[in-house]
């Protein structure tokens, strides 16, 4: 999905700006907003324009920004405040918030902005809060923003991002009602199918009793897809039958929004897959201190293969990345090899210098972050499941659920301390009010700081943070939520 996700907003920009250069031939007083952007972009040369478009469709995207703001250097406003921004989008695209802020930044007057810019300003604004993980202040800006001032192009984009956003801070029935709506604004068949694939699995997130609350009682514009979700529900682990009784439904909803081909596009999304062909290079260390951890990944890695369709399995290979000061060099040979995607590294150290790299030239997908937060190569997607990661999203459905008087209770060492700083720095972003917090010594615990902190009543919720006792490694917490009314 995030490799689909990505393509298609690289392919929405490169339409965007296509549309921006025919509409330069237009009049210049429409109030159009892709008119209007046009307009301001009037004294760039379109070849340089051409130029940037072309780069974004070739995965460039970082290339396409530094020439947009080249050429921003060259003019005044307006037409340097719209090369800002298409740079600022671009990096966004290219993965690389750091560099997006900056070029927002250096905007000069962003409040006294033309509206067609100040709307577009706040849209990028939200994206880049959606990758910086602040689902909260996205939603805010989204909902803030003049609508009508945007192309029609990115009021899609605003609605798909909305929905991102709601889904981020565990609001699915809230996302399910945006993708309705932008379901009917999509003219490209392929485009609505994966957006019914996205309002179905957001659908599939709510609880029975809710998913049957809107098939019954719910909002009639979801009652349909609620249906359909509720199918989807019923089939469980075989969805092999799921087109079939997909189409039944069809043939007594003839007139629903809800595409043909729905059913297997949704079998086929959650299944995967790789093309005939595909090669991929698994990079794991095979001694160290990370061998338990590759030994594991190796397996689960081989028994996906194995569950796989065999018309759909890549060639896998597995390079041991034990010396992690070699990593550059094995990647650079496995993408001479001819290599489709690379799964790894699983070192830090190592992230880091992929991390360093201006652009990957094949989807990369590292096994841990990156610790150098301003640096994120083009094609380099990190999965962690850090256990700071773990206390900000227990933050998330803690507020999701309506939370909103915190404690904090924590052993008193450097583990302990990373994690409550995570977990406080998302609960305040969130809005959440933090009542107390204590520390436990690790040698000797004892329940006294836990008492003290339920003296208070206004607290709703306990985040208590511990070791597994049996657990040898450090890094695996567990947490406890507790919701007490009184």
């Amino acid at each position: 999905m995030l490799k689909h996700y990505i393509t298609a907003r690289r392919a929405a920009v490169a339409v965007w700006l296509s549309a921006l250069l025919t509409s330069v031939l237009l009049t210049a007083c429409s109030t159009n907003p892709s008119t209007q952007q046009a307009h301001y972009l009037a004294p760039i040369p379109a070849a340089k324009l051409e130029r940037a478009a072309a780069l974004e469709t070739q995965g460039k995207s970082a290339d396409a920004a530094a020439l947009y703001l080249n050429l921003a250097s060259k003019v005044s406003a307006p037409a340097r405040t719209q090369l800002q921004l298409n740079a600022a989008r671009a990096y966004l695209n290219a993965g690389q918030t750091a560099a997006a802020q900056q070029t927002l930044d250096a905007i000069a007057a962003p409040s006294q902005l033309p509206a067609v810019q100040q709307a577009l300003l706040q849209l990028t604004q939200a994206d880049l809060a959606l990758l910086d993980d602040r689902p909260q202040d996205a939603i805010a800006l989204l909902k803030r923003l003049t609508v009508s001032a945007l192309s029609p192009e990115q009021q899609r984009q605003r609605l798909g991002s909305l929905a991102a956003a709601q889904r981020l801070s565990h609001q699915p029935l809230a996302a399910a009602k945006t993708l309705s709506v932008l379901n009917q604004q999509l003219d490209d068949p392929n485009a609505r199918l994966l957006n019914q694939v996205s309002l179905i699995s957001t659908l599939n997130q709510l609880s029975d009793a809710e998913l049957q609350n809107i098939v019954h009682d719910g909002d009639v514009r979801l009652k349909g897809w609620a249906e359909i979700a509720q199918l989807v529900r019923d089939a469980g682990d075989n969805l092999a039958g799921l087109p079939s009784t997909y189409r039944q439904w069809r043939q007594t909803h003839p007139r629903h929004a809800a595409l043909p081909g729905l059913a297997r596009a949704y079998v086929a999304t959650l299944s995967g897959g790789y093309a005939p062909g595909a090669q991929v290079t698994i990079m794991l260390p095979r001694s160290g201190y990370f061998a338990a951890a590759a030994k594991a990944i190796r397996a689960g890695i081989t028994a996906a293969y194995q569950a796989d369709d065999p018309q759909q399995r890549p060639t896998l290979t597995f390079v041991d990345s034990t010396q992690d000061n070699r990593l550059l060099a094995i990647h650079a040979k496995a993408i001479a090899d001819g290599v489709d995607y690379v799964i790894g590294p699983l070192q830090k150290s190592a992230v880091d210098d992929l991390a360093a790299q201006r652009m990957l030239t094949v989807p990369t997908l590292a096994l841990n972050e990156t610790t150098q937060i301003d640096k994120r190569a083009d094609n380099l997607f990190q999965f962690s499941l850090s256990p700071e990661n773990e206390a900000a999203e227990i933050a998330n459905k803690a507020y999701a659920r309506g939370l909103r008087q915190a404690l904090l209770l924590y052993p008193n060492d450097a583990w302990g301390e990373r994690l409550a700083q995570a977990f406080l720095q998302k609960w305040g972003a969130l809005g959440g009010v933090m009542r107390g917090q204590a520390r436990y010594a690790t040698a000797e615990p004892n329940a006294a700081p836990l008492g003290k902190l339920l003296d208070d009543n206004a607290a709703d919720l306990l985040f208590l943070v511990r070791r597994h006792q049996k657990q040898r490694v450090n890094f695996i917490p567990a947490f406890i939520l507790l919701r007490r009314r009184h």
